[in-house]
């Protein structure tokens, strides 16, 4: 027997008229009557009696009736749990991450969520730290992806750390300085650098990190893209000051060596949020992002 037949026996009963049980289930009246007869004539006896104004149940009605009603109320109860799962998981997650996301391991990461669940996407943008942290208090994100030291540290945030950043200086391999693996940063304080200032917080961290070096960057082409940056240390013209995340996703290629700092900070790539959810897609999206960079260490390791 079809849902929609029981569906429409339901209507009856609790409208007892047929026109209002028609319009409660958006369809006409001929064709409603058409179901319950389908479904009288599936059983064998007949359901209803009209009698002056009213609809009635016959004894065979009454009979399926205290049947129907228990499968009808597994039914709803049913779609019941399926909203409740839509609203605590949702079809989609919505994200921030600072600008090229893609170098520190963060849109993988967000590809390999996606994959695992079925009818649902990932809506990510791009921002500052600053700006990030504005989309989560005004609700136009549910979570961002930064690092920990830049954002706010008060009761009103939830932070949970996924990987220790260290950070490197990349140079171009043919340079007499690629021959250490890992060096003071005093060392190269007479050379020319340039840092990304898409993300202001990034941008001072690694000129502090040269100041607590004993020197101030000779700083040149500070205000364009990692892209340009690249062409630039590819011909042995600059240096840069990267996180090694994001140096060993972007300065891959040969031509490029990264050499380890033995005095300069790490920064702590994490995910902030405004509490720590209980359940639902946000959590689960926690839940995994620790084990993917957990995983991601494994590897390097």
């Amino acid at each position: 027997m079809m849902l929609d037949y029981l569906l429409c026996f339901e209507a009856v009963i609790k409208y007892r008229n047929f026109t209002k049980a028609a319009e409660s289930l958006h369809m006409s009246q001929s064709a409603l009557s058409k179901k319950v007869k389908a479904m009288e004539d599936e059983l064998g006896v007949t359901l209803f009696v009209r009698k002056h104004s009213t609809i009635e149940l016959t004894p065979a009605g009454e009979l399926v009736f205290k049947r129907i009603e228990k499968i009808l109320n597994e039914y709803h109860q049913l779609v019941l749990d399926v909203k409740d799962y839509i609203n605590s998981y949702g079809t989609k997650l919505r994200i921030a991450s600072f600008y090229g996301m893609a170098h520190y391991g963060i849109t993988d990461l967000i590809v390999s969520f996606e994959k695992v669940r079925d009818n649902f996407h990932v809506e990510s943008r791009e921002r500052n730290h600053e700006q990030m942290v504005h989309l989560l208090d005004t609700m136009q994100v549910d979570l961002v992806i930064g690092y920990e030291e830049f954002f706010p540290r008060n009761m009103n945030y939830y932070s949970v750390p996924l990987l220790k950043d260290d950070v490197v200086l990349v140079v171009n391999s043919s340079l007499a300085l690629a021959q250490h693996d890992a060096i003071y940063l005093e060392y190269v304080k007479d050379e020319k650098f340039c840092f990304p200032k898409e993300d202001a917080s990034l941008f001072n961290f690694y000129c502090d990190t040269c100041r607590a070096a004993g020197f101030f960057p000779k700083l040149t082409l500070s205000d364009v893209r990692l892209d340009t940056i690249k062409c630039y240390i590819s011909e042995g013209l600059r240096l840069t000051l990267q996180t090694c995340s994001c140096a060993t996703n972007f300065f891959n290629e040969e031509k490029f060596h990264l050499i380890n700092l033995k005095e300069a900070p790490s920064l702590t790539l994490a995910i902030l949020t405004k509490t720590l959810p209980k359940r639902g897609v946000v959590r689960e999206f926690m839940d995994f992002a620790q084990s993917f960079y957990a995983n991601r260490l494994e590897v390097l390791l």
